[in-house]
């Protein structure tokens, strides 16, 4: 499905590159975050496509007329910095139940080994610079970006991130509806379709 999204931007850029590095990475099994939303295998690929639908509902809801092409570029490659970048670990967890072996204030449990995912050590992953730059990097490596693109990548977190930039980012979003609804997208994705339970 990913794949067929790509394919339908008809600007010029080596799609074949693209799919190859992307099948060449950890991209299609990743997880979209270590603990939040869709951490599981496959969650990074998910909820990019997830960003896409929901970007181009709310470009039909409220009639921004954004390009499908720029559309489809920002959605699908916005995380990009995400490739390579978690590691699957196992930690302990308390389960309760009826028949645990232990006990404590809240009632019986065993220790069970859970998957869980752990950030790779820095020198194991591609660094651009935050999240948001590595992202819009790799994205420039094979798909020219036009401006506004650019911008989407770079400011899909609104400044949340400890590493974002703050500064401006209400007029940058006033001169680009592009980034904004890419930013909206992307929050309800991570906040309502793929929150964890």
């Amino acid at each position: 499905e990913y794949i067929s999204v790509i394919n339908l931007i008809t600007r010029p850029f080596d799609k074949e590159e693209l799919i190859k590095m992307l099948e060449e990475t950890d991209f299609f099994e990743a997880p979209a975050s270590g603990k939040y939303h869709n951490a599981h295998r496959g969650g990074l690929c998910e909820h990019s496509l997830n960003v896409w639908k929901r970007l181009v509902d709310l470009n039909n809801m409220m009639e921004t007329n954004l390009d499908s092409n720029s559309m489809a570029v920002v959605a699908l490659c916005h995380d990009y910095a995400k490739i390579n970048y978690y590691k699957l670990n196992y930690k302990n967890e308390k389960v309760y139940s009826e028949s645990g072996s232990k006990s404590d204030n809240l009632g019986k449990y065993d220790w069970v080994s859970v998957p869980t995912y752990m950030t790779k050590d820095a020198k194991d992953r591609f660094i651009y610079g935050n999240h948001e730059a590595t992202s819009e990097a790799i994205t420039r490596m094979y798909i020219p970006l036009t401006l506004e693109e650019s911008a989407a990548i770079l400011n899909h977190h609104a400044g949340m991130s400890v590493d974002s930039a703050k500064n401006n980012i209400g007029e940058v979003y006033a001169r680009n509806t592009l980034a904004l609804m890419l930013h909206l997208a992307d929050m309800l994705c991570a906040f309502v379709d793929e929150s964890r339970e």
